[in-house]
């Protein structure tokens, strides 16, 4: 977790590395992604702000881009998470794109931004 301080507040900036199946060609799950879990998530989850990468090529483990999800608080992200617990939370299979978590240190921030919401 990281914590970023604002001017005002301080807010909270989960990074999510996720990973493609191999049985999935990418540029599916790329439009998968964006269009349907992505929008599925922030009505889920709440964030501030969430931010899309996608990698214009993978990295160890099959690591193919990642989230940020922006919360003004850590309590906020928890009350959303527990929202993800349920049947709505559940409906767009979560548990099988965020899997991947390698070490930040080690991967060039290279790809694509993609905004899917942003209300700071």
């Amino acid at each position: 977790m990281l914590v970023l301080t604002c001017k005002e507040h301080s807010m909270i900036k989960k990074v999510l590395f996720i990973q493609n199946r191999t049985n999935i060609k990418r540029s599916n799950f790329f439009d998968h992604w964006e269009n349907i879990h992505a929008p599925h998530m922030v009505e889920v989850l709440e964030p501030v702000k969430y931010v899309l990468t996608f990698f214009e090529e993978d990295i160890e483990g099959g690591c193919c881009g990642m989230a940020e999800l922006w919360f003004n608080s850590e309590e906020e992200y928890q009350v959303g998470m527990k929202r993800r617990e349920t049947d709505f939370g559940k409906s767009d299979n979560w548990h099988d794109v965020a899997k991947a978590w390698p070490d930040l240190e080690r991967y060039a921030y290279t790809g694509k931004e993609i905004k899917i919401c942003d209300i700071t």
